[in-house]
């Protein structure tokens, strides 16, 4: 997957609840919640091709070109909207 492809589906779930789970090569399902004092913040596609997800409390860089899926899940129980590479 790109950055920019990456950046593009989370760039719309900026201050939504919810959840947000990677399937990465060698490395498995990564997950992040969404809740109140986790929100995410921003997105940001980094020189180096890197992305950088900012979150109220914290922060994550992933290498997008081992990302092989993310999925976002709402609070509200409706089904998830997915992307595969």
């Amino acid at each position: 997957m790109t950055g920019e492809a990456m950046r593009d589906l989370l760039q719309p779930l900026i201050g939504e609840y919810g959840s947000v789970s990677m399937l990465i090569t060698r490395v498995g399902p990564v997950a992040f919640a969404m809740a109140d004092h986790k929100k995410l913040t921003g997105v940001q596609v980094l020189p180096d091709g890197l992305v950088r997800l900012e979150r109220e409390h914290g922060w994550a860089v992933i290498d997008p070109a081992e990302v092989v899926a993310v999925v976002w899940s709402d609070d509200s129980g409706s089904h998830p909207v997915s992307s595969c590479e």
